[in-house]
């Protein structure tokens, strides 16, 4: 489905899969990409996990990441965390990274 931003993230929350209109913020349901850069996932348990990928944490990575992607799903996210964090938990699975 081809729609917002803000309802990429949405349906991201739903388990449902969506792109914006070029195409570069998807989401397969579990999954979150910001171009080809993962940035959300689900736990095993369905719990929805934002990777705050902005300049607050250091992980700057672009304009179009931080303001028009991970903004928009910071509303839908059941945990948002600095992504240097989860690098090496074992309770993310899949592994992140």
């Amino acid at each position: 489905m081809i729609t917002t931003n803000r309802n990429v993230a949405r349906r991201w929350a739903n388990g449902q899969n969506a792109r914006n209109h070029n195409g570069v913020f998807t989401t397969d349901g579990n999954r979150l990409f910001s171009y080809r850069q993962l940035v959300g996932i689900t736990t095993n348990e369905g719990r929805k996990v934002l990777f705050d990928f902005t300049a607050r944490t250091g992980n700057f990575l672009s304009m179009t990441t931080s303001s028009k992607h991970i903004s928009p799903a910071r509303g839908f996210a059941d945990l948002v965390v600095n992504p240097t964090v989860v690098q090496n938990l074992e309770t993310f699975n899949p592994k992140p990274f």
